[in-house]
């Protein structure tokens, strides 16, 4: 039994020290329609959301002294930068884990807290895995805020989210 627990806790470790998401970028497809295409960039990376053939937003991501940094959005609109950039993932992921910051986006101040609540075991349709759960939340000074919790699994990024009740999950990943 002791020898179990090492052995998990020593896996644990190790996903930890993984990275975040594949350094080559790739295809996903998740249950609620929604395909995201993460590609490779000097730097970081570009992460395009489509739905029904069409981009509808990309977000920009930049590698930094502590992690990955969301950069910024572009949206039909234009493009929109996080002024600072934002951190998004650090560069390892423990459970208890707490990061935040503030920007400014679109002429507002806007705030970023996450925190990984622990790993747990989650199915979709893609399979099952074992995944940090991260609760992030997003507000901004005129009252807007958004709440989700995130599934992800280190060297592949995020197999689940849960919006509102229900839990979308990753149908499909392909490497390019």
């Amino acid at each position: 039994m002791a020898v179990a627990r090492l052995f998990g806790l020593c896996l644990l470790l190790g996903l930890a020290w993984a990275q975040i998401l594949p350094p080559e970028g790739g295809l996903y497809v998740y249950s609620n329609g929604t395909v995201q295409a993460l590609e490779a960039v000097e730097g970081g990376y570009r992460l395009a959301y489509r739905r029904d053939g069409k981009v509808f937003r990309e977000d920009r991501l930049r590698f930094g002294a502590e992690g990955i940094y969301l950069e910024g959005v572009a949206l039909p609109e234009g493009f929109f930068p996080f002024v600072p950039p934002l951190l998004l993932y650090p560069k390892r992921l423990v459970p208890g884990a707490f990061w935040s910051g503030n920007a400014r986006f679109q002429e507002q101040r806007v705030a970023l807290a996450v925190r990984v609540e622990g790993v747990e075991g989650v199915r979709v349709p893609a399979g099952r895995f074992n995944a940090y759960r991260l609760r992030v939340a997003f507000t901004t000074e005129r009252g807007g805020a958004d709440v989700k919790l995130l599934y992800l699994v280190p060297g592949l990024g995020v197999v689940a989210f849960r919006a509102g009740e229900g839990l979308v999950g990753l149908v499909r990943f392909s490497a390019p």
